[in-house]
């Protein structure tokens, strides 16, 4: 066993009071910038499953709805699409089946059309296993028809392709 004379015994504490610290700090820092990457990442999270809480509600509004009706159409190209419908809660629920995917760039546009205006009514996901998620959209006017467009992807303020889809909401 080598005993280490007094001056080794201070250099040997200088090496330690000097780069422990160091280190010490160093994994504070990181250990304080991992938990800030954690908190950002779970805002991130708790708002999307805050979204999708609030959508699952408002769709259980809708299929609750006392006065919810079910309409189902096929359209020019295949395939068919299904409305749940409440005019006391002014919303409508899209989803469709056997629509077949779309390009690259593309996506299918939903609106709601009257005589006075025709208003985007959402963007459908993008279907899978033949059939889209769910769609809900607000502001069902009285007199309202859903339309189906294929559309640039994220939208368009107007149809730019003739609807595959009119389907009147009105009883």
């Amino acid at each position: 066993m080598r005993v280490l004379s007094r001056a080794g015994r201070r250099r040997a504490l200088g090496l330690w009071s000097g780069w422990l610290p160091r280190l010490a700090v160093g994994f504070a820092a990181a250990g304080a910038a991992a938990a800030v990457v954690l908190a950002v990442i779970l805002v991130g999270v708790q708002h999307r499953l805050d979204d999708a809480q609030a959508q699952n509600h408002a769709i259980a509004a809708v299929l609750a709805a006392p006065d919810a009706r079910v309409l189902t159409r096929p359209t020019s190209v295949g395939g068919s699409a299904t409305v749940v419908l409440s005019r006391a809660e002014r919303q409508l629920i899209v989803t469709t089946e056997g629509l077949r995917p779309l390009p690259r760039g593309k996506v299918y546009e939903a609106w709601l059309i009257n005589p006075r205006q025709t208003r985007p009514a959402g963007l459908l996901p993008a279907p899978s296993g033949g059939r889209t998620q769910p769609l809900l959209a607000g502001g069902l006017a009285p007199g309202d028809t859903l339309g189906l467009t294929v559309e640039p992807a994220g939208g368009t303020a107007q149809p730019t392709t003739k609807p595959i889809l009119l389907m009147p909401l009105s009883t």
